[in-house]
């Protein structure tokens, strides 16, 4: 009997399609959060769910890797691109808990500007995700792509400004260094969003 090592490409593309939802998932829950301006138990809680489904769906794909003999796009691309979204929802697990940790304001202006930036790039990440796989659709793709590139360079923008006001306007030196710690794991995160979306234009370049 013929053994057909040709994978079902889709099914690669589901996986990490399903990771992109769930980012925006948790990004979305994050911005709920903070318009409610309560970070509790519950909603920290919630959002440590989606980054355990993250890490649930990461290893999936890693040992979907593992098992199949010919893969759509290149494998390490899919598992730099699994890896690198479950890196992005790692940090936003981090930050809600730092939150609730540290007991700081979820109304604090600046923060839900990064976290608005954060929502709107998972967003562009998780619409580029669900093309890539139609190669008519790789500018659609890069669109999204670029996106991401500014949404990061107006989050380096929100930095400043929040650093600075938060040295002119806090007397509280534990609190200066709290939000400011805060700000900056924002910033990583920012930054983070921007890499998958360098991986993603890799793999166009590798594929076009």
């Amino acid at each position: 009997m013929a053994i057909n090592f040709m994978p079902k490409e889709v099914k690669f593309f589901d996986y990490l399609n399903l990771q992109g939802e769930n980012l925006v998932k948790a990004t979305g829950y994050f911005k709920s959060i903070l318009k409610n301006g309560v970070m509790d138990e519950a909603s920290a809680r919630k959002i440590h769910d989606l980054e355990h489904e993250g890490d649930t769906l990461t290893h999936e794909i890693t040992d979907m890797l593992n098992r199949t003999f010919i893969t759509p796009i290149d494998r390490e691309d899919i598992y730099a691109l699994a890896n690198q979204l479950d890196d992005v929802l790692d940090m936003v697990n981090a930050m809600a808990g730092r939150m609730k940790l540290y007991k700081l304001d979820p109304g604090d202006e600046y923060f839900s500007q990064f976290i608005d930036l954060i929502d709107q790039s998972s967003t562009a990440l998780a619409n580029a995700v669900k093309y890539m796989h139609d190669t008519k659709r790789a500018r659609r793709v890069l669109d999204h792509c670029i996106e991401v590139n500014r949404l990061e360079n107006v989050g380096d923008q929100v930095r400043e400004k929040a650093i600075s006001n938060l040295f002119e306007t806090e007397k509280d030196p534990i609190v200066v260094i709290k939000w400011k710690e805060i700000y900056e794991v924002a910033e990583a995160t920012m930054d983070k969003c921007e890499h998958v979306a360098k991986v993603i234009e890799s793999i166009l370049v590798k594929h076009g």
